[in-house]
């Protein structure tokens, strides 16, 4: 007799022979999502099936009532070449006006070929829309470049003002991008709630150097939570259940890992310091230090980079819930490492040639391992009203580069 062991937040599972089982109260870690939960019978199910033996089928005509829906990504790099090229080629003979095209058949392409239950994604944005706010954010950005060259004071105070902006600017990003995305004819939606983009966009990174850095965590936790359970599809709120610890327990994994890193630099350039000094011409210490850094230091960190945003991508999907459907994310750090390891060097050694390549492979990799967890089917949603909105946050955000997705 063996037993099926499922994690309750991502549902993983793992066949064990039952007298290997620990007795039910017994607290266990999801090897998957590091969660830990009580193992009881709702977790445990006994199964007199053979590990190898082909899932249950359900009855002719019928839907499971619970059932895990992974996400599909069908694009090929030939396909987002031809956009990619044209897109770039255009923007520069227009200086940069057709931006708001090429963004619009980007997503296009990367919407339709990303598919869940056999339904692919639409992006329903009006280039001409996004245009106006590609305007108005290329005037700001052209005044505040000047004006920081003629007076730093200016430059000053415009920063001071454009960080107050921020939240703003997160919120009506948020509004166009969830507005013009649909799902089976049925858009989503966000909720502008501004009081709460404030206190998680601009008062929170206040506090943190005067926290030396201990309230990134909870700030973390407070504009994933923001972006989450704002966001609606239809009539259907989405819900976040990650708490302040868990962000907590992956910042300080990730600083543990950075002094792992710093420590191993350091003591490589000690070593190679060593050898440096006690050799002539050419190979005294100042030649090796360059390299170190570039060969030890970066790759190191970056590896600290990727682990915490995978960490905290896995945690806020596999938190998301959409009525009583449940996301599940399983990406790798090891995976997505060598992703974008291999990706920097194929795009740096083609000249850039290889950045669609390299586009469509971590979104392969990305959508591939997300899923839904369905209870029931996804046609049960009621649509919602979805008024027109402005883009000038969206553009303005990407002129002056500021990241407000969900994940990285």
């Amino acid at each position: 007799m063996s037993v099926i062991i499922r994690c309750p937040q991502c549902q993983f599972t793992k066949t064990m022979p039952s007298e290997r089982v620990p007795a039910a109260g017994t607290r266990a870690k999801c090897p998957q999502c590091s969660h830990v939960f009580l193992l009881s019978t709702d977790t445990a199910h006994q199964t007199a099936a053979p590990p190898n033996a082909p899932p249950l089928q359900p009855e002719s005509g019928k839907t499971p009532a619970d059932r895990l829906v992974p996400f599909q990504f069908h694009g090929t790099a030939r396909e987002y070449f031809g956009i990619w090229i044209v897109n770039t080629l255009l923007k520069i003979v227009t200086l940069g006006i057709y931006s708001p095209w090429a963004k619009v058949r980007k997503r296009r392409f990367f919407y339709a070929n990303s598919r869940v239950d056999n339904t692919s994604f639409d992006y329903l944005a009006d280039p001409l829309v996004l245009l106006k706010g590609w305007v108005l954010g290329a005037g700001l950005f052209i005044a505040y470049t000047l004006g920081s060259n003629f007076s730093p004071l200016f430059g000053n105070v415009a920063g001071l003002l454009f960080l107050l902006v921020l939240p703003w600017l997160v919120v009506r990003s948020r509004l166009f991008n969830t507005r013009n995305t649909a799902y089976r004819s049925l858009r989503f939606n966000f909720k502008p709630a501004y009081r709460e983009a404030y206190a998680a966009y601009a008062w929170l990174p206040l506090l943190a150097p005067l926290t030396l850095g201990m309230i990134v965590p909870y700030m973390y936790w407070r504009q994933k939570r923001f972006l989450v359970e704002n966001a609606r599809f239809g009539q259907t709120p989405f819900s976040f259940g990650a708490g302040v610890s868990d962000f907590y327990i992956i910042a300080m994994k990730s600083s543990g890992l950075a002094l792992l890193v710093f420590a191993a630099t350091f003591s490589l350039f000690g070593v190679f310091g060593g050898l440096g000094a006690m050799a002539a011409g050419p190979f005294q210490v100042g030649t090796f230090l360059p390299f170190l850094l570039l060969l030890v230091a970066m790759p190191g960190y970056l590896l600290v980079y990727i682990y915490f945003q995978t960490r905290i991508f896995n945690l806020t999907f596999n938190a998301t819930r959409l009525g009583s459907h449940r996301f599940v994310s399983r990406l790798r750090v090891r995976d997505l490492f060598w992703l974008f390891l291999s990706n920097a060097l194929a795009i740096t050694a083609s000249c850039g040639l290889l950045i669609p390549w390299a586009a469509v492979r971590l979104a392969r990799y990305r959508v591939s391992h997300l899923a839904l967890n369905l209870q029931g089917s996804l046609g049960d949603f009621l649509a919602a009203s979805t008024p027109e909105v402005d883009a000038a946050g969206e553009e303005i955000g990407d002129i002056f580069d500021i990241d407000i997705e969900i994940a990285f």
